[in-house]
């Protein structure tokens, strides 16, 4: 969606455009940091910034970051976010929402740690991007059938982790994976999710096009000046971005 070194400038970009700019100091949790990249980003623009993951990716930040207390992991059973309520003034993911399995849940947590009047911004792919991103094969965000995953995979279709693999290996952990570990919902089942824990919902695909360090992405936001269509192509078909306030 975006090259993950400019990604907290345009997660503050997008920020900036629906109140006053997030300020220095503010306290931030990226939900699902990985290996903290994007926690040092925010740290390096002058933010409280912090992380949490169910586990955390290799990196080099890891370590320190954990060391001193920047990531956390996250409680499994029940789930729960390792904060107190109300402890966040901004909450984002990338690349997250589109695993979650207990919307519920998940946002409730989200909602009990942010403070009253506090941001959170989710991007994450749509429900009918043509490529599903974790296994790279055509349709597969609606498309879970045995033979459509069989086929692509004896097709030569890979993800970078399964190269090498036979393609009845790479069918079979595509349907587990894709069954078991992902959600693709219409929007508005991500209306109605997002709205009954927070009373502002915003779809925000056009402020993070304006915004995009890529010139296309800026080229279709002027565009959907124009033609706002362009913009409904574009959240049905390659991303969504969400905006809500606590």
């Amino acid at each position: 969606m975006t090259h993950r070194s400019q990604l907290a400038a345009l997660q503050a970009a997008i920020l900036g455009d629906a109140s006053d700019a997030p300020t220095p100091g503010a306290r931030v949790l990226d939900l699902g940091c990985g290996n903290g990249d994007l926690v040092q980003q925010w740290l390096d623009l002058g933010f409280d910034a912090h992380g949490c993951d169910l586990k955390f990716k290799k990196g080099p930040l890891v370590d320190r970051l954990e060391d001193s207390g920047r990531i956390e992991l996250i409680e499994q059973d029940p789930y729960r976010l390792p904060f107190p309520d109300a402890s966040f003034d901004i909450l984002v993911t990338q690349q997250v929402l589109e695993h979650v399995r207990n919307y519920p849940t998940t946002l409730a947590e989200t909602r009990r740690i942010l403070k009253r009047g506090g941001w959170a911004l989710h991007m994450f792919p749509a429900r009918l991007t043509p490529i599903e991103p974790h296994t790279q094969v055509p349709g597969a965000t609606v498309l879970r059938w045995p033979l459509w995953l069989k086929t692509w995979a004896w097709l030569g279709v890979r993800s970078a982790s399964q190269t090498g693999m036979n393609w009845q290996e790479v069918a079979q952990r595509n349907q587990k994976y894709l069954c078991s570990s992902t959600n693709y919902l219409t929007g508005p089942e991500l209306r109605r999710q997002f709205a009954n824990q927070f009373d502002e919902v915003r779809f925000v695909e056009m402020s993070f096009l304006k915004h995009s360090p890529n010139i296309r992405g800026r080229m279709l936001a002027q565009l959907g000046r124009i033609a706002p269509p362009l913009i409904g192509l574009y959240r049905t078909f390659w991303a969504r971005i969400i905006l809500v306030r606590a």
